[in-house]
């Protein structure tokens, strides 16, 4: 199954970099289930194919904007554990759109799955 992102319109109408519109797209998938996500730097940085500076950045922008929120902690081991939460601004208006668009997937996928599709 390929996965895809939904960027909200807050987002996409802001003045933050384009990078960090995905970024939150991506961000906002990762955190469907839990309500947060908890992705490093490095991870976003080899998804995206760019220096983890720019991911610094782009988080940094999506802070300053309050489109996120980050804290930081500490686990068994003390290994330094962040979780990002979308915030309220944009969080609950993802939820709904994303359960729109996972109903027409599911359906979407139901009615291609009982058709013979012959190419």
């Amino acid at each position: 199954m390929n996965n895809y992102i939904l960027i909200p319109n807050d987002i996409k109408r802001s003045n933050i970099p384009p990078g960090a519109k995905v970024l939150y797209g991506d961000i906002l998938y990762l955190s469907k289930t839990s309500g947060y996500c908890y992705a490093s730097n490095n991870y976003f940085a080899e998804e995206y194919n760019v220096h983890t500076n720019s991911i610094c950045n782009w988080i940094k922008s999506l802070k300053e904007s309050k489109f996120i929120n980050a804290v930081y902690s500490k686990d068994d081991r003390g290994r330094k554990i962040r979780k990002i939460y979308p915030t309220s601004k944009c969080g609950s208006a993802h939820k709904k759109m994303w359960r729109a668009h996972t109903k027409n997937y599911d359906y979407n996928n139901k009615i291609i799955n009982k058709s013979k599709v012959i190419i």
